[in-house]
């Protein structure tokens, strides 16, 4: 019912993680979906809840196939193709070759569909935001579609082109704010500082993209994510779990109508991460 799309401009800036993360904390049902078709990160990244590695099926490939039009078989639900990593986040994982997901990006909109007709939230990692990527379709089928950057000088100065270019392709004129959101990944201390500046770049171009908040650059905090340490405090503590739960609770309040699609309100209280391994704020 809600897909939120995370990618970023260029290069590495922690798309990934963030949208890793919002598995880990997001409120309900919810799945990690892996699109980025430069290569996949989270079958090396994240283990099966065996704590093997995770097998290459069911993947997006298996999905990209089965969501074909004119197959015989009735539509694929999205959670058969998902599988449970040791954090305890479903994920579909992408394909590690390019000659793979080049057989994928075809088959993409039939995917966007699937995952629009789930019932939960779908955190689809779409990789970069540019325009020869295929999987913007998903973007563009996305309640959400965030633009992880670094508030550099030169991260800055490819926003502005880049949330117009995406706005351009993801827009909806029917829609009361746009769907493209920026996500800063800084250090925490820095938030009001790099929000400010972006935000009034934004505003020099006239965009009314929201800048959402800041992820904190936690490394830290990303080697236990890596590691599989679900029952750490550590990482439930984290300026990295922390931030990620601030980013969710501004979706909501940003986009109530398309976030909160099958929800009253945002749930208070204990994420579901910090439940899980029995922590309280």
């Amino acid at each position: 019912m809600v897909i939120v799309a995370v990618g970023s401009d260029k290069g590495a800036p922690g798309a990934t993680t963030l949208a890793t993360v919002f598995g880990l904390c997001w409120p309900g049902e919810r799945v990690l979906c892996e699109l980025d078709l430069r290569g996949a990160d989270l079958p090396f990244r994240l283990r099966a809840a065996s704590g093997d590695f995770m097998p290459a099926n069911p993947s997006l490939i298996t999905l990209a196939v089965d969501s074909r039009p004119g197959t015989a078989a009735p539509p694929p639900k999205l959670d058969r193709y998902a599988q449970q990593s040791s954090l305890g986040i479903p994920v579909i994982r992408g394909e590690v070759t390019t000659r793979a997901n080049s057989k994928v990006a075809p088959h993409l909109p039939s995917v966007a569909a699937v995952a629009a007709r789930w019932p939960g939230a779908v955190i689809a990692d779409v990789g970069s935001l540019q325009p020869s990527n295929p999987a913007l379709v998903v973007a563009k089928a996305a309640a959400v579609v965030l633009l992880v950057v670094r508030p550099t000088t030169e991260g800055l100065g490819h926003l502005r082109a880049r949330v117009e270019e995406l706005s351009e392709y993801v827009g909806d004129p029917n829609r009361e704010r746009p769907s493209v959101g920026v996500v800063l990944v800084a250090e925490p201390h820095d938030e009001k500082t790099v929000t400010g500046q972006a935000q009034a770049l934004l505003g020099s171009i006239g965009s009314p993209a929201p800048v959402v908040g800041v992820f904190a650059h936690d490394p830290s905090a990303v080697s236990l994510l890596w590691r599989g340490r679900r029952e750490s405090r550590k990482l439930t503590r984290s300026p990295l779990v922390r931030s990620a739960e601030k980013l969710i609770s501004r979706l909501f309040d940003l986009w109530p109508d398309e976030i909160s699609a099958s929800w009253w309100a945002l749930p208070t209280g204990p994420s579901p991460f910090q439940q899980q391994i029995g922590v309280m704020p």
